[in-house]
């Protein structure tokens, strides 16, 4: 047995306060009737040499509420040993979702145990084999959490999603056999559609092993796509398998540029790389240039771009602003937070090409960003075992297994029956 709280054991030098009592306290006198003073004074010798200890089973019990009280502080756990499985097999929830992969853990030993690569790694039955929800598994944080099953050999089957590696290799008292299970066939999965006019521009990501690929195509009403009454859902269907993807309506994207006398050759490669771009992305790229010796008041833009050495406007827009570094290695730079970018260098006909301007443009102009957002969720790039691998740092002694066992509540059952006889053995004493 063990306590939670060890220091509130302190508290049973309590129980010396009932035996205090007990120990001081004197026998009620008795009245005995006399018929001399020789009598009187032998009565009244042996009722004041009456300190001493009285009334055992009442101090006893008060001992035992004092004693148990202090037990249920300290909150003890009952420990006893638990036997070790042999060898448990964690798989995780896509991979348990087919009936021919799971049908290898039909004939599972006693001494073997299968449970879900989820948080919690809770035990499951051979018959469970459709999980409504699939997420990428954090592999790392859930290795950690291995280090809590009783068992003397894991094997982890798992697609291996490099996404699923989140901070640091890990370090684990057990050691993990990792069993990447990798498909050859690429899948292909819808992500949404943008409404151009009177046409919708599909985008779908194909996703294998070692690579992830974004195609987008103009698509025609049909059998294969359909829209939903709202017109804001697009229902595909191929293989007799059919998914709702999301509708977007794309409307062109407006830039403004303010600049001043000095910087306007820089102006004049912007506005070309922005031409290009709109070309690129088939999307209407508005520019509006105004100097800075105006007030600016295009508050609808997305994008602001301040070729000026005068204080640049506070805004919530995304802003790209001239700031000279002959130290940056890239022309365009990342800065203070996600909404600001920095142009350190004047720009020629050579540091456009050899740095890729328009490339480095297109991040800040942060194009489809509903497209990046549902791309994660489709991310099947795999990993292989070995970069699975956690750092395997067994104890210097190997540790018994044990099981903890709440026994607060039959304490406080105990408790109560005690307190139940104290008041009756009290209450019979006054009798």
């Amino acid at each position: 047995m063990s306590f939670a709280h060890p220091s509130y054991l302190w508290a049973l030098l309590g129980l010396l306060v009932p035996i205090a009592i007990h120990l001081w306290s004197k026998k009620e006198a008795k009245t005995i009737k006399i018929g001399s003073v020789q009598l009187l004074s032998e009565s009244k010798s042996k009722q004041s040499s009456s300190i001493q200890l009285n009334e055992w089973w009442l101090l006893l019990l008060r001992i035992g509420i004092i004693s148990l009280l202090v037990v249920l502080m300290a909150k003890p756990q009952w420990y006893s040993k638990v036997s070790n499985k042999t060898l448990t097999y964690v798989v995780e929830p896509e991979l348990a979702q087919h009936l021919s992969f799971m049908s290898r853990f039909n004939e599972l030993g006693e001494s073997q145990e299968i449970r879900l690569f989820k948080n919690g790694l809770p035990p499951i039955e051979i018959e469970v084999h459709t999980i409504k929800e699939y997420e990428v598994q954090d592999y790392w944080a859930l290795a950690s959490e291995m280090d809590g099953l009783h068992t003397d050999s894991i094997v982890v089957f798992t697609t291996g999603l490099a996404s699923g590696l989140k901070g640091a290799r890990p370090e684990t008292k057990h050691h993990i056999n990792w069993i990447v299970i990798d498909s050859a066939l690429s899948k292909e999965h819808p992500l949404l559609a943008y409404k151009k006019e009177n046409q919708l521009q599909l985008y779908t990501a194909r996703s294998a092993s070692d690579e992830m690929k974004i195609s987008s195509k103009l698509i025609t009403l049909g059998n294969e796509y359909a829209l939903n009454g709202q017109g804001d859902s697009l229902v595909v269907s191929k293989n007799g398998v059919s998914k709702s993807i999301p509708v977007f309506t794309q409307d062109p994207l407006e830039v403004s540029i303010v600049y001043s006398d000095s910087l306007t050759a820089d102006k004049t490669y912007l506005e070309a790389a922005l031409k290009a771009l709109s070309v690129y992305l088939d999307r209407e790229i508005k520019v509006e240039t105004k100097s800075d010796i105006d007030d600016f008041t295009n508050k609808e833009a997305d994008v602001v771009i301040w070729l000026s050495n005068k204080q640049y406007p506070k805004t919530d827009q995304k802003l790209l602003v001239w700031k000279e570094d002959t130290m940056a290695q890239s022309i365009i730079t990342v800065g203070e937070d996600d909404n600001t970018f920095y142009l350190t260098k004047h720009i020629n006909s050579e540091n456009a090409v050899s740095e890729r301007l328009t490339e480095k443009l297109l991040g800040v102009l942060d194009v489809n960003s509903e497209v990046e957002r549902l791309l994660a969720k489709v991310d099947h790039r795999s990993v292989t075992a070995s970069e699975l691998e956690t750092t395997y740092t067994p104890g210097k002694e190997k540790q018994k297994q044990l099981a903890s066992w709440n026994v607060n509540p039959y304490l406080w059952l105990v408790l109560f029956a005690l307190l139940l006889v104290e008041r009756l053995v009290a209450h019979k004493r006054k009798q």
